[in-house]
């Protein structure tokens, strides 16, 4: 994914860097003729003309570029809807959280240690070695990096502050000259139990049959489906509840230990089908 380099080229740089890495020769279908003349000649209005949907990310950017010029990169990206920008931006401090979660749990491992940060009371405090031993590893939070946030203060710390320099970012001045790519931060727990967890093993000869009653049929007073006591296969049926910032794909992840990306999902599906 591009995301997080679009945000650090549009952050730190806000240059032509962040639009190449939105419109670039990357993947199949509508795109692909837009993205092809933008690499080829760099002219917004001629990219522009090769994309048959105009309300999406590259037609709302390349209009911007071509409405203000391609050196007014920032002012170009205004016209792309506000949600869709904080997606880069996010996009961004998600990836530095994963990389620092990472070393945290190399260095430390799967307790609580001195230096690390919980909330008490909304506000991160850092544990003294007396309190990490009071603490579970699912009470740590690590900061997403941002001006409003604190951070660890064992050696993890000082990584946040070597990752960010590299990306030539102030871990101490977050704040940008438009207030939309400021970054805040926030808090995330490192580990999360689900909750409301139950799962149940299911036999069954026909893939093409759903094995799952989704809410809009029970709505809509479907039927059930029904099992099998005995088929040609078997599939695991989960359910769990996660808090907000928490991912799915992720516990399954954790549960099958196998690749949860949508290429590999699809390459399944398209082999399991044929």
């Amino acid at each position: 994914c591009t995301c997080y380099k679009c945000a650090l080229a549009l952050v730190v740089r806000c240059n032509r860097v962040s639009v190449s890495l939105v419109v670039c020769p990357a993947e199949k279908g509508y795109l692909v003729k837009c993205r092809e003349e933008w690499a080829r000649s760099q002219d917004p209005e001629a990219a522009l003309k090769r994309l048959p949907v105009k309300r999406c990310v590259e037609g709302q950017l390349l209009r911007g570029l071509a409405k203000y010029g391609k050196n007014n990169i920032i002012t170009a990206f205004g016209l792309i809807p506000r949600n869709n920008r904080l997606m880069y931006i996010h996009s961004y401090q998600s990836y530095v959280w994963n990389c620092m979660v990472s070393k945290r749990m190399e260095a430390f491992g799967l307790r609580a240690v001195e230096g690390d940060l919980v909330l008490r009371g909304g506000y991160a405090h850092v544990l003294s070695a007396e309190e990490a031993e009071k603490h579970s590893v699912h009470d740590v939070v690590m900061p997403l990096p941002g001006f409003d946030v604190i951070y660890p203060t064992h050696s993890v710390g000082g990584g946040y502050r070597d990752m960010l320099s590299a990306d030539d970012l102030d871990i101490d001045s977050m704040r940008h000259k438009v207030r939309d790519y400021s970054l805040a931060g926030a808090y995330r727990r490192i580990l999360i139990r689900p909750r409301d967890v139950s799962w149940e093993l299911i036999q069954y000869d026909d893939p093409r049959v759903p094995l799952v009653h989704t809410d809009v049929e029970k709505l809509e007073n479907a039927p059930a489906p029904v099992y099998l006591k005995e088929g040609k296969y078997r599939a695991l049926k989960m359910e769990f509840s996660l808090p907000s910032s928490t991912y799915a794909t992720m516990a399954v992840r954790e549960v099958l230990k196998m690749d949860t990306s949508i290429k590999n999902q699809t390459q399944l599906n398209t082999s399991w089908l044929n």
